[in-house]
């Protein structure tokens, strides 16, 4: 497995979303706050540290700040539960249709996923280091040492449960979206 120490430095060298280095293959990447208190109802230590995640192909492919929607992207599905009411995003279904994962994997309508966008943008840095080899491993290591709160998985996440409340909050929204859609 790779060196996690030198993981671990690389991963510390934030860049804003405006400043964010082409990577070209697999890799760990973190999201972390650009400033203290900045979420209420989130605890975060220092240096910030807020998600971490994992690429087996480019930093292109799961680069948050890009994403169309939320509806493929935990860590928007997460800050955005939390954001929910001062951001004022309501969530709906990530796709017509009656599939359970359409309204379990809910994004927020299209000027609602801007307004969070623009305040990741604004309030998370990011850090990427390329592995290439097993980087799914060197992800769950590094989820189970450095224990970041979005991170819903991986280690005994304290918040996990108030986190889940609130994307249930989020779920129910957009379940109940599907039949005002049809009411309209």
């Amino acid at each position: 497995m790779a060196d996690l120490s030198t993981i671990k430095t690389q991963l510390l060298e934030k860049h804003r979303a405006q400043k964010i280095p082409a990577s070209v293959g697999a890799g760990v990447y973190a999201f972390f706050l650009a400033e203290a208190n900045v979420i209420d109802g989130l605890s975060v230590e220092p240096p910030g540290l807020i998600y971490l995640g994992m690429t087996d192909t480019s930093l292109e492919k799961r680069n948050h700040f890009h994403h169309a929607h939320s509806g493929f992207s935990s860590l928007r599905r997460s800050l955005g539960a939390l954001l929910k009411e001062p951001l004022r995003l309501r969530a709906i279904p990530r796709a017509p249709g009656q599939s359970p994962s359409n309204t379990r994997n809910y994004r927020f309508r299209d000027e609602d996923e801007l307004r969070l966008t623009d305040w990741m943008k604004s309030h998370l840095t990011y850090g990427f280091a390329n592995v290439e080899v097993a980087a799914n491993m060197v992800e769950k290591e590094l989820i189970a040492t450095l224990q970041p709160p979005l991170n819903l998985k991986g280690w005994p996440n304290p918040q996990r449960r108030h986190l889940l409340a609130l994307r249930a909050v989020c779920k129910d929204e957009a379940f109940a979206a599907r039949f005002l859609d049809h009411q309209e």
